[in-house]
């Protein structure tokens, strides 16, 4: 039930998610997996993924994990994203998928903003693959920093 709440969420907040047709595919206090269409409105002048649906996939992958921990440990924070850094490793010219394994790092962030009242940065790494099944055959490789701030 938690990833169909943060699925609407995000689409009623955040209308380039809506647009993007963007699912949370899988969701638990291990990792995140989202799945971004191949369709008209994420793919570029070269049939494959744009660039900003990429960005969009790996955000809301290590968001998502946040989301998981915020509700989970009821915690009353903010997240957002203070920068990124990454590699286009091939073309994505299908639906692909965007896994985010770091739910520790992504928890134990939380927790000491919690503690400390101060704001917290951790970065995460973010995947993008075309198959699930083929985890070493990567189209991108992200790090993302997470920032975390009790409110």
């Amino acid at each position: 039930m938690l990833a169909q709440e943060l699925e609407d969420y995000l689409k009623q907040n955040i209308p380039m998610i809506d647009y993007s047709q963007l699912s949370v595919e899988y969701l638990d206090s291990e990792k995140c997996i989202i799945k971004m269409p191949f369709i008209p409105q994420n793919k570029n002048h070269v049939n494959s993924m744009y660039f900003g649906s990429i960005l969009i996939g790996t955000e809301v992958s290590a968001s998502a994990l946040a989301f998981y921990y915020l509700k989970q440990d009821e915690v009353n924070s903010t997240v957002v994203f203070k920068d990124i850094a990454g590699n286009f490793i091939k073309r994505a010219e299908a639906d692909t998928y965007f896994i985010c394994t770091d739910s520790k790092v992504i928890s134990g962030a939380i927790k000491e903003a919690a503690l400390t009242k101060k704001r917290v940065n951790k970065t995460v790494n973010v995947i993008g693959v075309t198959d699930l099944s083929k985890l070493d055959e990567k189209v991108s490789d992200f790090k993302i920093t997470v920032s975390v701030k009790e409110r």
